[in-house]
């Protein structure tokens, strides 16, 4: 080992110290969240005095002067670092909110968030329960500094100690960082047990970049109060790096592009050059085409009556539209009924009460309709590539019945004819393959909401039977704080809720709308083609 046993037990004991005065500290900002007339944004004017927006080491001595507490100057610097914990040297409201509120407790975080701010004059006292905590976490902030230097003293007092014998002490298995089970190992080696929540107040202190992991640079600092002044030097290494390696990929991309831009060219030119054989050919071939001219006369009657068909056919796909859409308005209503309902029972469970277990079951619901949201995705993207597969081929079939047409002039006439009505039949049999997927959409979609509203009906029996269960636990415990505090938590994630499923139904509407507009497109698109592929021949 490194060090020796005695020095890694005095490491152990400030580990110890630190992840102790983090927990008391945890404690006393849930008591401070826990008071009804604490609101962070108050809490930070009473501290702005001159309403600059940041705070100074000058604005949290005179605060703590005001309640009787006197810190050394070396005090108030390692106060106002813990402060300021984006490192900028300012402490503004996002920093002061996120070292004041709980870390342990969101739900209690989110209550004293949520509170509403009152007015504040210069000069003025919060109310006394409100004074009196937020004096108690910065002062116990200070307590906290003075254990952690004493453990500091006793552990740089030993001979064999170096900041980093005592990384590699914990760094068991050299892997350039240290874990909470590498840190845990290690304590459990020289005779010390921490809870997990003790391991994880430890890291909120240690761990400045909020990772998960302790480098030797915030391990440094922490043991010692001395910071890494290599680390900056390290940071510009790493972006040199990456600069380096996307600097090599840029290159290989603009080699692909360079090589795009010749294919292109080559592919221009060998366009160009097609186009001027197509017009000597047609050239050579104009005397035949005046021949040809009487009988596209017949051919051109023969296509208007083919166009007069369309015409009926489209007439008789818009009537089709519109029974869809009257569908669709029917459907819009019975959904707008449904969210009703909602906002119905929304009323009666402001009066209800909620438990722990319905939140689970919420986030349980939440990543189900994420897998579901990405199934309905995978699904739209594998039809979004049937069709450009289908357009490929219905490509390839045009390119080979224009060279077809080329090589066998003579077989044209007859030919003709037999191919318009095949593609007739083909436009056919895709619009009713449009209409029989469209309707098992709306079957599936029909479906799924049966399910969700089942689903939904049974969490509401079993969210009535645990309310009545809590009510009768909390008249008989008479715990009615903790479960006025747990209701007003539950209404607020009930209408969150509601809201959730209120832009989920406008975001059902826009899909089905989209998915209408994606057909009407795909059947024009058919359309087009067949009265675009007669046009080409002549």
């Amino acid at each position: 080992m490194y060090l020796s046993s005695r020095t890694q037990g005095r490491l152990a004991n400030l580990i110890i110290t630190i992840a102790e005065g983090e927990k008391k500290t945890e404690i006393a900002r849930q008591v401070l969240a826990e008071q009804k007339m604490f609101e962070p944004y108050t809490a930070f004017r009473r501290l702005d005095q001159l309403r600059s927006g940041e705070l100074t080491v000058g604005d949290i001595s005179d605060f703590l002067a005001d309640n009787k507490i006197y810190p050394t100057q070396v005090q108030l610097e390692y106060l106002f670092k813990r402060l300021d914990l984006n490192h900028d040297g300012r402490i503004t409201y996002p920093d002061f909110v996120k070292a004041i509120l709980p870390k342990e407790d969101s739900r209690l975080r989110q209550i004293a968030s949520l509170r509403d701010s009152y007015y504040i004059e210069v000069n003025m006292l919060l109310p006394t329960e409100v004074e009196w905590g937020l004096s108690r976490v910065l002062q116990q902030e200070i307590q906290n500094f003075n254990s952690i230097t004493a453990a500091q003293e006793i552990l740089t007092g030993s001979a064999d100690f170096t900041s980093l014998d005592a990384f590699r002490c914990i760094d068991q298995l050299y892997i350039g960082y240290i874990t909470i089970e590498s840190l845990q190992t290690f304590l459990r080696g020289n005779g010390a047990k921490l809870t997990f929540d003790e391991l994880q107040a430890f890291f909120r202190v240690v761990d400045s970049d909020e990772d998960g992991r302790i480098t030797y640079s915030e391990l440094l600092e922490a043991i010692t109060f001395v910071p890494d002044y290599f680390q900056k030097e390290r940071q510009i290494a790493n972006e040199l790096r990456r600069s380096r390696e996307r600097i090599t990929q840029l290159e290989k991309e603009r080699e692909v592009l360079d090589d795009l831009q010749r294919s292109r060219e080559r592919i221009d030119d060998l366009r160009r050059s097609r186009e001027r054989l197509e017009q000597y050919q047609d050239l050579q071939k104009s005397r035949e085409r005046l021949e040809d001219l009487r009988r596209s006369r017949e051919r051109l009657d023969d296509l208007r009556r083919s166009r007069e068909r369309l015409n009926q056919l489209e007439e008789l796909q818009r009537s089709r539209q519109r029974i869809e859409q009257l569908e669709d308005l029917k459907k819009s209503r019975e959904r707008q009924a449904q969210i009703d309902e909602l906002r119905r029972s929304r009323e009666r469970l402001d009066d209800l009460r909620r438990s722990r277990e319905r939140l689970e079951q919420l986030e349980q619901e939440r990543k189900n309709n994420e897998q579901l949201e990405e199934l309905r995705k995978s699904r739209s993207r594998i039809e979004e590539l049937q069709k450009q597969r289908r357009r490929i081929e219905d490509l390839r079939t045009s390119q080979e019945r224009l060279d077809a047409l080329k090589r066998n002039r003579d077989e044209l006439e007859l030919r003709r004819s037999q191919e318009r009505l095949n593609e007739l039949k083909k436009s056919r049999e895709r619009l009713e393959q449009i209409e029989a997927l469209r309707q098992s959409r709306e079957q599936q979609r029909a479906l799924d909401e049966l399910r969700q509203s089942r689903e939904r009906l049974e969490q509401l029996r079993v969210s009535q039977n645990r309310i009545d269960q809590l009510e009768n636990e909390r008249k008989a415990l008479q715990r009615s704080r903790q479960i006025e505090r747990e209701i007003e938590y539950e209404r607020q994630r009930s209408k969150e809720r509601l809201e959730r499923l209120e832009l989920e139904a406008q975001l059902e509407r826009q899909r089905e709308r989209a998915l209408e507009q994606e057909i009407v497109t795909q059947s024009k698109i058919v359309q087009s083609r067949i009265y675009d592929t007669p046009q080409r021949f002549y």
